[in-house]
This record gives structure tokens, sequence and C-alpha cells, in this order.
């Protein structure tokens, strides 16, 4: 799980956002792309999930300066009807080419109560939540998956057979105003171990199927298998990931009011039961990301000094002024 760094320093929202946007900026890409990869970066950090923040500055800088990555993206239709699209990233970062295919499948939903989006050949799309909370700001449920191919690429052990490490899982509830939203988003890889495993093998046997299933929605149905997608061939060799993306109009099956007032009864109920042990509070998923955000959008974000010194250096290189 993430936790709050304890080292490094507290940032306000806004000097953080500022900042990376201007790290982008300046390596350079499209000034449109800079602000989008700050915004949803800091809407990561919002939500405390620190390894997919701004911890990520470093290595999506580093890829672009190094042509791993497109810095000017044009996303190719490969297949398309009235609820779905098939689509390249053309070797962009897949926080760029993700959210052009997560409104396109929003778009798609709100002519047809439905729509789902393959993304092929792209970079990282880092954290698989803020797809969904698109959608959910659309009063949808949102989905995302990522992965790569469904070639498995075996380490040691008998369950740690995975296809990418562990690709991101992520649906999304809206809930109403002053209540959390359910958001289940986790990496679905786990690290071995063999009295765990022991106690409770269907534990890892879920995660292992749920780390195929992402594979295989975003890989295999993005075709990533196809020859013109070969890892070994594409020019921008970072973009070597997939990802799937769907909206479902909520209106398309009970209206909005109903099925939020309905969440809101869950997410009252579930606080009001017995927390696990170590825990402070009982929340479903979602919750706890939901109250941290409104505690750093008042306090600022925490960064690790590791994410700070990825920053300094990738403003040093870029020339871009650090804000402390």
């Amino acid at each position: 799980m993430n936790t709050a760094p304890m080292d490094g320093r507290r940032v306000p929202v806004e000097v953080l956002r500022g900042f990376v946007a201007d790290i982008f900026a300046a390596v350079p890409v499209p000034a449109d792309d800079a602000q989008l990869i700050a915004d949803l970066l800091i809407e990561t950090e919002l939500r405390g999930v620190v390894s997919h923040g701004v911890l990520q500055v470093e290595r999506y800088v580093k890829n672009y300066k190094e042509g791993m990555t497109n810095t000017h993206p044009e996303i190719k239709v490969l297949r398309e009807g009235p609820t779905t699209a098939a689509l390249s990233g053309e070797g962009g970062l897949g926080i760029v080419v993700g959210t052009q295919a997560m409104r396109m499948a929003i778009d798609k939903a709100k002519q047809t109560g439905v729509g789902a989006v393959s993304l092929v050949y792209h970079e990282h799309i880092g954290s698989a939540g803020k797809y969904a909370r698109m959608a959910m700001r659309e009063d949808m449920v949102g989905m995302c998956f990522s992965g790569r191919s469904a070639a498995p690429e075996y380490g040691q052990g008998p369950v740690r057979g995975s296809i990418q490490g562990s690709p991101p899982f992520c649906i999304g509830m809206p809930s109403g105003e002053g209540q959390p939203d359910f958001m289940v988003d986790f990496a679905t890889g786990m690290p071995w171990d063999e009295e765990s495993f022991a106690k409770m093998p269907e534990i890892y046997y879920r995660g292992l199927g749920l780390a195929h299933a992402a594979n295989i929605m975003s890989g295999t149905l993005g075709g990533q298998m196809l020859p013109e997608f070969d890892r070994q061939q594409i020019k921008f060799q970072g973009a070597n990931q997939s990802s799937f993306y769907m909206a479902l109009a909520i209106e398309s099956f009970v209206s909005v009011e109903d099925f939020k007032a309905d969440m809101d009864h869950l997410m009252q109920g579930v606080s009001a039961m017995e927390p696990y042990p170590g825990a402070e509070t009982a929340q479903l998923p979602g919750g706890l990301e939901w109250h941290r955000e409104r505690e750093y959008r008042r306090d600022g974000i925490p960064i690790s000094r590791e994410a700070v010194e990825g920053l300094e250096r990738m403003a040093q290189w870029v020339g871009s002024a650090v804000p402390w």
C-alpha cells in the first residue's frame, strides 16, 4: 500500500502543479500536454498514490529526452464502431493518449450508454484511477486496465508468472455529494510468501487471475501481438504498453439520483461498522483516498525526499526554476 512519505517536504498544490508543468514544457512537449501531465500527476498525489505521482517525473522526462517516448503523438484509429474503438497511441506517454482514449469512451457512452476503447503502443499510463474518475465526474461507472501482451514472462516461484509484473485494475462508481466515491484501484501483483500461500492459496490465484484479465483486456484485446507493435521493431521503445477504458452511463440503467442515494446509504452504513484491526475507521475502497485528498488540498502535498531530488535533477536538466 502507498503510505504518506515521512521525509522530504510539503508543497502547496498549485506550486507543485506549476513546477511539474514547467518541467515538461521545457522538455519540450506541447504546452497543453505539459499541463495535462502535471494535472494528472497532482491528482494522483492528492489521492496519496505516491508511487505513481511526481516520483514518475524523472522517468518520463528521461524517456522523452532519450527518444523512448513520442513527444508529439497523433493517435491512430485502428477500428471503430458506435460503442467501441481500437486505437494506437503512436508511442506517446500513456497519460496523454490514455486521456484521449477515455474521453472517447465517455463521448460514446453519452450517445449509446456504453463506451469501450482499447489503446496500444504507448508508454506508462500512471495510476488507473484518474481515468475512472473522468467517467465518474460525468455520472458514469469508469473502468481502466493496463498491461502488455499475454505472452508470459515467468519469474521464479509457482505463482509469480506475471505478464507485466503488476498490471493495474480499476473500477469506480460515483456517490453523492459529501460521500466518498467507491473505487477499487490496485496493482494486481503480489509478493511471493510461501507461508501465506500455504494458508490462503486462493488469494494468490485470484490475484493471478486479475493480473491476466487486465493484460488480456488491454494487451491482447488491443492487438499488441500484431507485427506492427512488435516490441523489437517499434520506433519508440518505451511505448511497450497497452490499456483499456470503459464508461457506462448510469442513466441508461437507473436514475442517477437513485443510484447515488443507494451508494450514499452503502457508504454511510460501512462507516458505522467496526474497523479492521489496525485501521482507525471503516471505509470501502476509495474512502481513505477521498479523505486524504481534502487534507492535502488544505495542508499541501507531502513529497518524499526521493521525489524532491528527482524533480530538482530534472529541473536542472531542462533549465526550469525550482520553486523552493
